[in-house]
């Protein structure tokens, strides 16, 4: 497919449903109000409620593409991102609303400095309490072996989470290792040397995959605090399959970079603590469906 040639807006939103329900059309209202251009396109992945029947007005505003399958998060964002050339794609969540200045502020930000290839911003949870994940530390076997045996909540000071969580939250730019893909902004050139999002992923620790790669490739993760985004955060469902993803992303991430790193004997480890973390979530996912 011949890629399209870039278009007179500031940023192209990629907003990746699957039954996401009401929020969808709440999300890509939002996104319409933006105090800057931005293009909306909406990749439906087989999605089985009404969530698209739901847009109303808004389908006539936006570009819709409807997979016959579920092929996942990456999958999804790259089929815009590999067909349509923008100066900055946005990566949007459907159960996420964003405030009017939300996209222009954060493209503000990566226009001041060309260093910055990713970045994204306060994200909130829907009571409006700091979503902890919205400001990443990269994991690393050592770290998850540190949350497994709970000694960052035993000693927070001397080990960090993952997470930054509310944290030391300022206004301006800071450069961090990892952002939400819950809500993130990728500059268009600095694809052609960092690539797309990993297909090996099929949802979840795609995003920290990226964050990783946009570092080794010389540009930089960068976060602000001067405008944020509401994220419902799974309004397409926590299921045992969405659970079964997250933890296999997880163990994508650490066999790929840090495989050669660490010994083996602590790989084991964080394999066995992986899975008894998919086990225990599982059952938790299963006790909440049979008391339902």
């Amino acid at each position: 497919m011949q890629r399209r040639s870039r278009e007179n807006i500031d940023a192209l939103a990629i907003v990746v449903n699957y039954n996401a329900g009401g929020w969808l059309r709440d999300c890509v209202d939002s996104v319409l109000k933006s105090s800057c251009r931005v293009g909306v396109v909406v990749v439906d992945n087989a999605s089985s409620d009404n969530s698209i029947a739901g847009l109303g007005g808004d389908a006539e505003k936006i570009e819709l593409i409807r997979n016959s399958e579920n092929i996942g998060f990456a999958r999804a964002n790259n089929q815009v991102m590999t067909n349509r050339d923008a100066e900055f794609y946005a990566l949007i969540n459907p159960d996420c609303i964003v405030e009017p200045d939300t996209i222009e502020t954060v493209i503000d930000a990566m226009r001041s400095d060309e260093s910055i290839g990713l970045a994204s911003c306060l994200i909130r949870n829907a009571d409006g309490s700091v979503q902890k994940t919205c400001r990443r530390r990269f994991p690393t076997p050592a770290s998850a072996l540190v949350r497994t045996l709970g000694l960052n909540r035993l000693q927070p000071d001397k080990y960090k989470d993952f997470d930054y969580g509310s944290e030391d939250i300022k206004s301006g730019v800071e450069y961090v290792d990892a952002v939400s893909g819950a809500f993130m902004l990728a500059r268009g050139s600095a694809l052609e040397t960092v690539g797309y999002l990993d297909e090996g992923y099929f949802m979840h620790c795609e995003d920290l995959d990226w964050c990783k790669r946009f570092w080794q490739s010389g540009y930089k993760v960068a976060f602000t605090g001067d405008t944020c985004v509401a994220h419902a955060k799974g309004a397409s469902g926590r299921s045992l399959r969405v659970n079964w993803h997250l933890h296999q992303g997880m163990l994508r991430f650490y066999r790929k970079f840090y495989l050669r790193e660490y010994p083996k004997i602590l790989f084991a480890l964080i394999y066995i603590g992986v899975y008894a973390s998919f086990i225990g979530k599982s059952s938790k996912i299963l006790f909440r469906g049979q008391n339902s």
